[in-house]
């Protein structure tokens, strides 16, 4: 049963990664205008950012601090940040941000940038609660084999994203600077849109 889990784990991972968030293409997007390894950096943070949501909807939240209307904040801090990076890509004349120039000061900030793109849609979390509600009630997994399951899913998380960027990357070599202002446009619509449904979805919640 332990492999079994191990297993299911690893394919759920592996197809979440092509549902396309903004993380996904945020990790193309860094990929193309930048390097394959600071789109496996941005990869690594989020892996971390799962493993933490992964962590509070196994062992529960009770000993998080109560904040009213935590979701709702989170949410639009997310939005905000979503926003900002559509916008950029839009209308910036430049090809990417300036980024810091040692190695340890762009590990951090790629890192940073995967783990809050990752956590701060809400999305994710509930995403993440219902699997393992689903595990522990249809599947009858118990604590280790939710981790295991997990696990595999981290694993395979890594795996695709990381080639994923390492592909974006290979594309760049045959595409020329006009389609990749293209795409970085189409990116940030795509952030713009996502941005939006999500501050949508919280009008209605505090006019209900």
């Amino acid at each position: 049963m332990h492999i079994q889990a191990l297993f299911f784990g690893f394919i759920w991972g592996f197809l979440l990664c092509f549902t396309f968030g903004p993380a996904f293409f945020a990790i193309v997007q860094v990929s193309i205008d930048s390097s394959y390894k600071k789109g496996i950096v941005m990869t690594l943070g989020v892996v971390a950012s799962d493993a933490l949501l992964m962590f509070f909807a196994v062992f529960g939240t009770s000993f998080i601090p109560h904040i009213n209307n935590f979701d709702q904040i989170i949410s639009v801090v997310g939005a905000s940040l979503l926003l900002f990076m559509g916008l950029f890509s839009i209308f910036s004349k430049t090809k990417q941000l300036i980024y810091p120039q040692t190695a340890v000061g762009n590990f951090v900030y790629f890192f940073i940038k995967g783990a809050f793109l990752n956590i701060l849609n809400p999305a994710n979390f509930l995403f993440v609660v219902s699997t393992t509600a689903y595990l522990k009630g249809a599947m009858k997994f118990n604590v280790n084999e939710i981790i295991l399951f997990f696990s595999g899913s981290l694993l395979a998380t890594f795996i695709a994203e990381s080639l994923i960027s390492i592909y974006a990357f290979k594309v760049k070599r045959l595409i020329d600077p006009q389609k990749i202002n293209i795409f970085n446009k189409f990116a940030g619509i795509f952030f713009i849109f996502i941005a939006l449904r999500m501050l949508w979805r919280q009008f209605f919640y505090f006019i209900e």
